[in-house]
């Protein structure tokens, strides 16, 4: 599952990058325009380059921030579907970054590990989530294993019995017998 995850976190970044590229990419010319002049690629006094605007008939050539009139172009922007598309790139990220942090903290909890740590090794490593789920699965158990509980329903007697027959049969280890004898002693 986390592999998963990397694999959509790298998926939107290259869909990020490639529409960077075709929205920066030059348009082709309508059919009968006219390539730009060079006047078009030479910059002013101030180091600025021209918009260039063919009208249909002619080029006209404008600076940002120059006077209304004719002498100004239109403004040049960043294209709205663009601007859309990087939130959503951004909004992804983050969801999938809680993701992450949500499932480490309640995989270190239900090992009994420090939550805290789990989601400092999910957010800054690539691999900290698969590392939190390893250590939760290789961590031992906490505290020593609990009795099991005793069967009321049969006597004390046939209980020693059986665990004396498990034990000759080499089902149960010596320390086993010896634990669960004083359990059933200590019923009655």
């Amino acid at each position: 599952m986390p592999y998963a995850a990397g694999m959509t976190i790298r998926f939107v970044a290259f869909v990020a990058i490639l529409m960077a590229v075709l929205v920066s990419a030059p348009t082709a010319t309508a059919a009968g325009e006219p390539p730009p002049p060079p006047k078009c690629f030479t910059s002013n006094g101030m180091g600025e380059l021209p918009t260039c605007t063919w009208d249909g008939q002619r080029w006209k050539v404008s600076y940002e921030g120059s006077m209304p009139g004719g002498f100004g172009g239109p403004e040049v922007g960043v294209p709205p579907g663009f601007v859309a598309f990087g939130v959503l790139v951004v909004l992804v990220g983050v969801a999938l970054s809680l993701w992450r942090v949500i499932l480490a903290r309640q995989v270190a909890r239900d090992a009994g590990m420090d939550p805290d740590r789990a989601t400092a090794m999910a957010l800054l490593s690539d691999d900290g989530l698969d590392a939190t789920y390893l250590a939760a699965n290789l961590r031992s158990p906490v505290g020593p294993a609990a009795p099991q509980p005793v069967d009321p329903g049969r006597s004390a007697e046939d209980r020693l019995r059986q665990l004396q027959e498990l034990r000759d049969g080499g089902l149960v280890s010596a320390e086993e017998y010896d634990e669960r004898r004083r359990a059933i002693l200590d019923s009655l």
